[in-house]
């Protein structure tokens, strides 16, 4: 099976989500207020999306977060791959063929521009 690489349009993101009893308003999957990102809310947008929440998954969104943390942008596909050795076809499975599904369960902006185009047609 053949995967590439899929448009943010197919990541479902909610307005606002319910967790541990607290509303978290969203916006494109980002939560509006930062502060309220975490693993549980990456866990809970992975079950929305139907992305299994697995080690990868963990390692991926985590560093894609510290990434965004230090350079306010999540990293292209190929950064990740590299300092995480992880394939190609491992982040594709992991992720459901949706590059904007790692930047969403890590709270961030996919990027914008060329690098979003070139990483949704890959």
């Amino acid at each position: 099976m053949l995967l590439s690489w899929r448009p943010t349009a197919f990541v479902k993101c909610p307005d606002a989500v319910v967790l541990a009893g607290r509303r978290i308003e969203l916006q494109n999957c980002v939560p509006k207020n930062k502060e309220e990102w975490s693993l549980e809310l990456a866990k809970l947008l992975a079950e929305i999306n139907g992305i299994r929440f697995t080690d990868t998954v963990r390692r991926v969104v985590e560093y894609v977060r510290k990434f965004w943390e230090q350079y306010e942008v999540c990293p292209p596909a190929s950064v990740i791959e590299s300092d995480l050795g992880v394939d190609r076809k491992t982040l594709l499975e992991a992720f459901g063929g949706s590059y904007s599904a790692i930047c969403a369960l890590a709270g961030v902006e996919p990027p914008t521009g060329c690098l979003s185009q070139v990483l949704s047609s890959t």
